[in-house]
């Protein structure tokens, strides 16, 4: 089955010719189902065999965020760090909890002060997303009142500018 399976993926296999003739309709749904499902992330699933240094498993990424984690941990003595990683995204792989200050500033002085800046405007905006959905959230009548009330004020200008 395999061997049959590992062909050409451009030339269309039913999924009778890739399973065992069955004459239980569900078991035909379900190897039509995985047929399609490999037919639509086969273009994928081998990438790192063809981007050099692509490596071919994501255990070094997942070790580096368990040191992430761990290290967030220790500095907040909570279990859950998991909203942490989700609030500042990329941004996180920039921090180390062992570095120490004089490290992190002989870091960041390679950093020309430009793409700094650059970088601090897109994080700003993603904290702004998370507060606006955190507000939302928490006190969701308050929020919908500004909003209501920054539109009213957006269709005055609006009114005024014609």
């Amino acid at each position: 089955m395999v061997a049959r399976s590992t062909g050409d993926v451009r030339e269309p296999q039913t999924s009778a010719s890739l399973v065992e003739p069955s004459n239980d309709a569900f078991d035909e749904q379900v190897a039509d189902h995985i047929v399609q499902t490999f037919r639509n992330r086969w273009w994928g699933l081998f990438t790192c065999y063809q981007v050099d240094g692509l490596p071919r498993t994501n255990n070094e990424l997942e070790t580096f965020l368990r040191y992430l984690k761990t290290g967030q941990r220790r500095v907040t003595g909570r279990k859950k760090v998991h909203s942490f990683i989700v609030r500042y995204g990329r941004y996180v792989a920039f921090l180390d909890p062992q570095e120490s200050q004089t490290g992190l500033l002989e870091r960041l002085s390679q950093v020309p002060y430009e793409d700094f800046v650059r970088e601090r405007e897109q994080l700003n905006m993603m904290l702004e997303g998370t507060a606006k959905r955190y507000r939302f959230r928490h006190r969701q009548g308050v929020f919908l009142e500004q909003l209501e009330d920054r539109w009213l004020a957006a269709c005055a200008q609006s009114r005024a500018d014609s």
